[in-house]
């Protein structure tokens, strides 16, 4: 890229190594978020949910515009009966939405994606990976992976 070259969101935004830190800081907060609601619901249930090893973020829009490598949470969410739900970020920068997070269980694996714009409130949408077909995110839904 020359100097005169830019790069925007398309919102059309210039993206900058702070639009990127931004855009990581933003994604981070979003799966606090959703890993303390998910620990929520799997309470509520009578569930455990634990926290996994952390496992490293260093998206090519990071390596880009020199973000530093980050760390994500993961997620292990098991029933009363030991069937798990894994729970770990695939990535932020996906098409079509704001993030991507998996899901693994003994009935298959899942996408859930965040389809709200940039640094608005998430709204998450599960979807069984290779389905079109996503739903609201709700605790029915984490209660059917098992």
């Amino acid at each position: 890229m020359g100097q005169n070259d830019r790069i925007d969101d398309v919102e059309g935004r210039e993206i900058t190594p702070e639009y990127v830190n931004e855009r990581v800081n933003d994604w981070l907060r979003r799966l606090d978020t959703l890993f303390k609601q998910i620990k929520a619901w799997a309470a509520a249930t009578g569930w455990t949910a634990e926290d996994g090893a952390p496992t490293p973020m260093h998206e090519e829009m990071m390596e880009r515009f020199g973000v530093s490598e980050r760390q994500q949470p993961t997620l292990r969410v098991r029933s009363g009966k030991g069937p798990e739900i894994w729970i770990k970020p695939k990535g932020l920068w996906v098409i079509g939405a704001n993030g991507r997070v998996d899901m693994y269980s003994r009935k298959g694996a899942f996408a859930l994606v965040d389809v709200a714009d940039t640094f608005q409130a998430p709204q998450w949408v599960l979807h069984r990976i290779g389905k079109r077909d996503g739903q609201p995110f709700n605790p029915q839904q984490l209660a059917d992976m098992v």
